[in-house]
């Protein structure tokens, strides 16, 4: 067999089935020993450290590490020490050439505390599907799947795989707050470096990997949501639209706005109007 191709294209819409799924010990064991699932794709979140092969594929493993394993495809380990995993068993789906490409291997970095988030709900939902007669929470848990897919899709695509201790990837969250919560004030990158304890350079690299923009950028992200939602629900002057989403100069907020929707503030009160 050749070398495995280290993506696995996957359609953009779907439901998958999850087969089932729980977090299991694996031992630090003779890596001659194999894994083979005929039928299913094999989800994994690791919380250990070693080596993988993904058939002739070798992975490197560090802990809070995401992998694949396709159908039909064989996989062994050779650990440091014993550990344990989540796991996730679904059944595989056939895709388009333009589905989406996911990695068999992803580094998350600050994106695995909701990573791993995601993945327990997936496991959660199945084992209600166990235990009830609805086929609801099967449902839901091949939803989330397939949602989580979506997910990862874009964020392998724009991580540069930096790892961040929990510590940071708590300021990190403190960061997005504190931009949700005072998005209508102006950024001082500097003094927010400062209060959260990070140079300037890292935080704004590290939010960058993280959320797929500059700070600068979800900000006007923010206000522009903002001033979308006032066009589209009320009948408020646009003048006072931009004052109340933070972008007081008239022609800075018609060209910002039409920098993200692709829209004038006039055409997006139109759109909402025609849609109603």
């Amino acid at each position: 067999m050749g070398r495995t191709k280290l993506t696995l294209n996957w359609p953009k819409s779907a439901l998958p089935i999850v087969r089932n799924g729980g977090c299991f010990p694996i031992k630090a064991h003779n890596p001659s020993l194999r894994y083979y699932t005929p039928q299913t794709t094999a989800l994994h979140l690791h919380d250990y450290a070693g080596k993988m092969w993904i058939d002739q594929s070798l992975i490197p493993l560090r802990p809070g590490d995401f992998t694949l394993t396709p159908v039909g495809i064989k996989s062994r380990y050779d650990l440091d020490a014993p550990g344990d995993h989540y796991c996730v068993h679904f059944e595989p789906v056939v895709s388009k050439p333009s589905g989406i490409q996911l990695p068999l291997h992803w580094r998350p970095g600050v994106h695995e505390h909701r990573l791993r988030e995601q993945v327990q709900t997936i496991i959660d939902l199945r084992r209600r599907s166990e235990s009830r007669r609805s086929d609801l929470p099967k449902t839901a848990a091949g939803a989330a799947l397939q949602s989580l897919f979506l997910w990862i899709a874009v964020m392998a695509r724009d991580s540069t795989n930096a790892h961040s201790s929990s510590k940071t990837s708590d300021k990190l969250d403190r960061v997005r707050q504190y931009l949700d919560e005072d998005f209508r004030a102006a950024l001082d990158v500097p003094d927010l470096a400062r209060r959260f304890g990070m140079s300037q350079n890292y935080l704004a690299r590290l939010f960058r990997e993280r959320h797929g923009m500059t700070m600068q950028r979800y900000l006007l992200s923010n206000r522009v949501e903002l001033a979308r939602h006032l066009l589209n629900t009320t009948d408020m002057p646009i003048k006072a639209v931009a004052i109340e989403s933070g972008l007081s100069n008239p022609q800075y907020f018609h060209r910002q706005f039409r920098s993200v929707t692709g829209r004038s503030p006039s055409e997006e009160r139109i759109l909402a109007t025609t849609k109603s």
